[in-house]
């Protein structure tokens, strides 16, 4: 497989997401791993996280064999550093963990230029997310596109993270929701769901949903820029946090103007 077929990959990324259902609806507390030394604080692992990325891996290591992959749990694997396939293998896991529906592995191949495509499962909702740099973004093969409200009300939605409360404060004045998942704010970004959307996360974290977002009309804001980044040094536990903040479109106020840092930041992981 030379040329990207994306109903091989979206297969892929299906098979993927019934084998996590499975444990999704089975999974029991000695299955969780807690994780303490990352980058952001502490996190769960399952073996569903470690076996999706090593099928995952298997894939792209065949058919793409010259190309380098970056997973969440297992690291870098650098070949070809214009061509880097990478993987959060569930997004959302602590949702995994605990029976919410907002979760799911997310794929993304990221060129000199940056992201180049991208998809999302949701395999508890069924909503496969995929878009193509130039080409759109698509919701179960039919295509989507940003709110075009022009500003923050009560009739409107923002997404942000759990951890927002610890160092920020958000004014905006519209509905609030944390769905506990990067992908989750950045594909209803998408979808019109959302309005606008902040949080940090790692590469893998948040490429799929990026590029799925600007494709359906976000204007997306990152510090630091992705294509400033250095995929073939980065490590599970040595990325950079990387600040988002989204709006539906050009016309929305920046999100950046309603979120205030807090003069004490609460601290712990």
């Amino acid at each position: 497989m030379t040329q990207v077929d994306n109903q091989a990959i979206e297969q892929l990324i299906r098979d993927i997401g019934a084998y996590q259902l499975e444990g999704h609806r089975s999974l029991c507390h000695a299955d969780i791993t807690v994780k303490d030394d990352t980058s952001h604080g502490y996190s769960v692992v399952t073996e569903y996280d470690e076996e999706s990325e090593r099928r995952v891996f298997e894939f792209i290591d065949k058919h793409f064999p010259n190309d380098s992959f970056l997973g969440e749990e297992h690291g870098n694997v650098a070949r070809d550093t214009s061509r880097y396939w990478v993987l959060d293998p569930i997004d959302g896991t602590s949702n995994f963990t605990q029976g919410v529906a907002y979760w799911g592995p997310s794929l993304a191949l990221i060129d000199e230029r940056g992201p180049e495509r991208g998809w999302v499962y949701f395999p508890v909702l069924d909503e496969m997310f995929h878009a193509v740099r130039g080409e759109g973004a698509f919701l179960n093969g039919q295509r989507i596109q940003t709110s075009g409200v022009t500003e923050y009300t009560n009739l409107c939605t923002v997404g942000t993270v759990s951890r927002l409360h610890r160092r920020e404060r958000l004014t905006c004045p519209a509905k609030h929701r944390i769905l506990g998942s990067i992908i989750v704010n950045l594909c209803y970004l998408a979808t019109g769901s959302f309005v606008a959307t902040h949080f940090r996360g790692s590469i893998w974290d948040l490429a799929a949903g990026w590029l799925i977002a600007r494709e359906a009309g976000a204007v997306i804001h990152c510090d630091p820029a992705l294509d400033t980044l250095d995929l073939a040094s980065m490590t599970p536990k040595d990325s950079p946090s990387i600040k988002v903040f989204a709006t539906a479109n050009e016309k929305l106020p920046d999100f950046r103007d309603f979120i205030v840092p807090l003069d004490e930041p609460i601290t712990g992981k």
